[in-house]
Parts: C-alpha cells; structure tokens; sequence
C-alpha cells in the first residue's frame, strides 16, 4: 500500500487569503531583520526561503487549524526537504504532539536539496502532530517539502471526541456474546449418558520443606537462587560507546552531532587536528538540542594535536563548534561510558 502525505499544502502550492503566504503555514520566531520569502520553483513546485542575519531562531510552522490527524500509539515518518547557505548551517525540527508534549531535533542541510526522515511514536494522550521547521543560525535556508505519513497504520482512524481510536459502544460488542438461536428440522433421538468417577477434594497443607515455587525467565531458563531463598543476580560490566566524525574547518563556524549525554556516568570530546592550519573549538550545551549555551571558551588547536574537551555544566544534549581562518581538517570523538 502506498504511503500517503498527511500534511495540508506540504508543497507551498497555495497561497493563503491574502495572496501573500502559503495557506495552512504561519511565520515563527525571528525578529525585525529576518525576512520570509515565498519562491516561484520550476512546474508547479514552490518554497520558503528565511533570510537569518542572526538572533533568535526563525520557521514556519502549521497553522493551528489544519494540523495532521494522529493518535497515541502510531508510527509516523517526517520527511523534510531543504538546503542551508552556506552549507552547515544548523537547522532545528519540532514536531509537536498535542497541548504539551514534543520532539525536537537537529540538521545539517547541505548547500543542495536535501531531504531527512524521522522516524516516531506517538506517545499517549496524542491527539494531533504540529510541524515546525527554522533555522537557528546566521545564513539563508530554503524549504520544499514538510510532509508526514502513517506508517502504522496504515488506514486513516476513525478517532472520537477526546483523540482516542472509535469503538462502538460495549453493548453491540455483547450481542455478539449473546446466545444464538438453532433451529434443527426433524426429530433429535435421546442420547443416554452415564458418568462413573470419583473424586477427592482434600488438599495436604503446603510447607517449605515439600512444596515451592519455580520462576523461569522469559527464554525459558529457571532463574538461581541462593539455599536461603534470595535471588542470585549476576552485575552487568560497564557500557562503552564511540562516534567518530571527520569533518572540515572553515571560516564560519559549524556543529558536530549532538549528543545526548543523559545515560552516561562519564563522557568527554577528544579533537585531533589533522590539517595543516590550526582551528578554533568550543563546546556548548543544551536542554532539548535545538537551543545552545556556550560551556567553555574558544580553544585554539593547533596542527597535529590532540585535545579534550569536558563540558562545566550538565545539560542532556552537547555538542563542538568549529571554525578555522583558513580551512583545515579535523577528527572529532565522542567517547562515553555508563
């Protein structure tokens, strides 16, 4: 069955009341100096472009009456399409799941289209998605498609007052538990039964001694015990984890992947310039990794050396900054244990 798109207007085709917009998208964030733009494409196909001199971040996101139709307990996939300019401009996505709950995540456009899907759940007491989409640094981003499809499942809902699946009412459920009547044409001839058992109804009383319990695991294996009752329980080791990214250093400044650090107990950054021109690093953090903080001073590192970055403060989401006056290249690990 073929996936379809749930999202009013995903392509910008048309245009609002006053001629000015595409219908069912509104402006976001931004200030006085941001500029929204409504492109002509080739065909029939159009965008949005957001001109970000820089400030608070600047989307659009869809209007409060044409939301997309979900419920709790699905599987959606997003799929946005966009470039930055330059290449590398940060760019934030918000999927928002009724009155207070959300998903947030980060992008790296590149300077040509290009398209991302996310894969979600909806979390219960969903009744509706809200799709939000900007830019959070300086530079120009143009969007050509926010689109959404259900993946589970696949049939539209049929969904009640409060957001929930429809069910009719209990009572039409038991006419189906209800006896139903048979009518059998002729005669039915006696059938004579004679029943011979004996039953005994006393039950010993149980004791530690001579009686127990067995508990088995979910794979079938019966789970150990110590003579005196207590279970034995065997201590997981230590969970190591390791990302590498190779990346290129140039004069405007550029995030790695952002990391969420909330299961770690330990977790640092290790950067190897690996170029021939020293580059510039800071680390930065952030509640929900859309919005950043500056943790620790630029840190020049120079060609061939290798240094370790640890944030000052916690928050569940960090990531590097890079930059170099003239280009160079660099290796970045993110090294977490718990």
């Amino acid at each position: 069955m073929d996936l379809v798109n749930q999202v009013y207007n995903s392509l910008f085709n048309y245009p609002n009341e006053m001629g000015n917009f595409p219908d069912g998208w509104d402006k976001s964030g931004g200030d006085q100096t941001t500029i929204w733009k409504w492109l002509e494409q080739e065909g029939e196909s159009r965008a949005i472009e957001i001109e970000h001199p820089g400030g608070p971040k600047a989307g659009i996101m869809q209007a409060v009456n044409v939301p997309v139709q979900a419920g709790e307990n699905q599987r959606w996939e997003l799929r946005i399409t966009l470039n930055t300019e330059p290449a590398g401009v940060p760019v934030y996505a918000r999927i928002y799941l009724g009155a207070v709950q959300q998903l947030a995540f980060s992008l790296t456009p590149s300077a040509e289209p290009q398209t991302f899907n996310k894969v979600l759940a909806t979390p219960v007491g969903t009744t509706a998605l809200r799709i939000e989409a900007g830019i959070l640094g300086q530079g120009k981003l143009v969007i050509y498609d926010i689109s959404a499809y259900r993946l589970y499942p696949l049939r539209v809902l049929r969904l009640d007052d409060k957001g929930q699946i429809y069910v009719r009412h209990v009572e039409s459920v038991g006419q189906i538990q209800g006896i139903v009547p048979v009518k059998i044409m002729g005669p039915v001839p006696p059938v004579n039964v004679e029943v011979h058992a004996d039953v005994t109804g006393d039950i010993r009383n149980l004791t530690p001694a001579q009686d127990g319990v067995r508990v088995y695991s979910s794979s079938g294996n019966n789970i150990l015990s110590s003579p005196d009752g207590s279970m034995l329980v065997r201590i997981a080791g230590r969970k190591f984890i390791d990302y590498v990214e190779n990346v290129e250093a140039a004069s405007a400044p550029q995030p790695s992947s952002a990391r969420d650090v909330s299961n770690y107990s330990v977790y640092s950054f290790a950067v190897l310039n690996t170029g021939s021109e020293a580059a510039q690093m800071n680390l930065e953090v952030s509640p929900e990794g859309t919005v950043w903080s500056v943790d620790t001073q630029a840190q020049t590192v120079s060609p061939g050396e290798l240094s370790v970055f640890t944030p000052n403060r916690f928050l569940r989401f960090n990531r590097l900054v890079y930059r170099a006056s003239i280009p160079t290249s660099l290796t970045i690990w993110f090294q977490g244990q718990s």
